[in-house]
């Protein structure tokens, strides 16, 4: 191994040297056998030298007493590279720490949303879903939303629908309660399919289900029958109660132009005044069409003191413009027909992030 190898291995540094009597040091650091390389004298009393770390330290001994100033100048080696990777090193264990800390964090519940609650008593509704082992710091998994959602429509009979959603860290719980309808004294009905769509889903609390997952079912069909069997056996007919869960589709339209007219000014200028006397305007001077003309106006009030007179002064200047048939790049017309499509569907009702799949067609037209 080379000597500037095992130097490198061993780690040196740069320093610089200044003071009087520098000479008188350098001859104690050669009577102490300290090696010194790469010595550069820049003034009489300025020396920058490279020694290693440990006679370096043996330097500090001959500084004593004496006027000379010792300035590291740079660190080399693999001691001090270690060092820095050693550093580095620890902060991306703690960086990796810390997200595995925030992943196992992810895996609980630490907040609850409800909504769609009116005249239930917020403090029974907690209750109720913090001994079915709904409450924050639970884990996700443990966390049974369908259970949930069916025993809250028996112990809450004012509720007509329940839905629970976990979104992150965070429950939902959707509600909706039947204005003081009491289905349980209804005495028969069928629950009918509001849209065509694919079931998902089905909970029946009264009555005898007629679909089951994965069946099509159109606008009107029956889903659940107020016909059921009770325990003893016996026919009943009464209020059908449940929950089905579809996936529907929802259709919505818009169009973007692949052009339109913007107004060119041709320098053409034309100026007018009014006055306005309350209700009555006096125009002084010709006006001009609205269609071939840009307006900007201009207005002066008269005041009395801090009241305003009803009589102001009106300068209007009409600019002449052309019309100019401007083409609409193709991708800017399908983002502005995308978002009136998505407006008509909010009209709708529906919500961005309801929304399982999206699908969409440009077709273009021309006049």
């Amino acid at each position: 191994m080379t000597s500037n190898s095992r130097m490198w291995w061993q780690g040196y540094v740069t320093v610089r040297l200044r003071g009087p009597g520098l000479e008188r040091l350098l001859n104690k650091i050669t009577d102490l056998d300290i090696a010194l390389h790469s010595v550069e004298r820049l003034t009489a009393d300025v020396v920058i030298v490279r020694l290693r770390v440990r006679d370096f330290r043996r330097l500090r001994p001959l500084l004593w007493g004496s006027q000379i100033n010792v300035s590291i100048l740079d660190k080399h080696g693999a001691a001090f590279l270690l060092r820095k990777f050693r550093l580095r090193a620890f902060f991306a264990l703690g960086l990796v720490i810390s997200l595995l800390f925030i992943l196992y964090l992810g895996n609980f519940l630490w907040f609850i949303e409800v909504t769609g609650v009116e005249t239930l008593p917020m403090e029974d509704l907690k209750a109720a879903v913090e001994e079915l082992g709904l409450r924050t710091g639970v884990v996700k998994s443990t966390i049974e939303s369908r259970v949930i959602e069916a025993e809250l429509l028996k112990r809450f009979p004012d509720l007509v629908w329940a839905e629970v959603r976990l979104n992150g860290v965070k429950a939902e719980i959707h509600l909706a309660e039947g204005d003081g309808l009491d289905l349980a004294h209804t005495t028969s009905g069928h629950v009918y399919a509001a849209r065509d769509g694919v079931v998902t889903e089905v909970l029946v609390l009264r009555g005898t289900p007629q679909v089951e997952e994965g069946n099509t079912v159109r606008q009107g069909d029956l889903l659940i029958s107020g016909v059921y069997y009770d325990a003893r056996g016996q026919r009943q007919l009464g209020a059908a109660q449940g929950i089905v869960k579809a996936r529907v589709w929802y259709e919505g339209v818009g169009e973007g132009a692949l052009s339109r007219w913007e107004p060119v000014q041709t320098g053409r200028n034309h100026l007018q005044y009014a006055l306005s006397i309350g209700p009555i305007t006096i125009p002084l001077g010709r006006s001009y069409s609205r269609e071939s003309h840009l307006l900007e106006r201009r207005e002066w009030h008269l005041y009395l003191g801090r009241a305003m007179v009803p009589i102001h002064w009106s300068r209007i200047d009409y600019k002449e413009v052309e019309w100019v048939r401007v083409l609409v790049p193709s991708l800017e017309a399908e983002t502005e027909a995308y978002n009136l499509a998505w407006e008509s569907l909010t009209a709708q009702g529906v919500r961005e992030e309801d929304v399982l799949e999206e699908r969409h067609r440009s077709d273009f037209l021309v006049d």
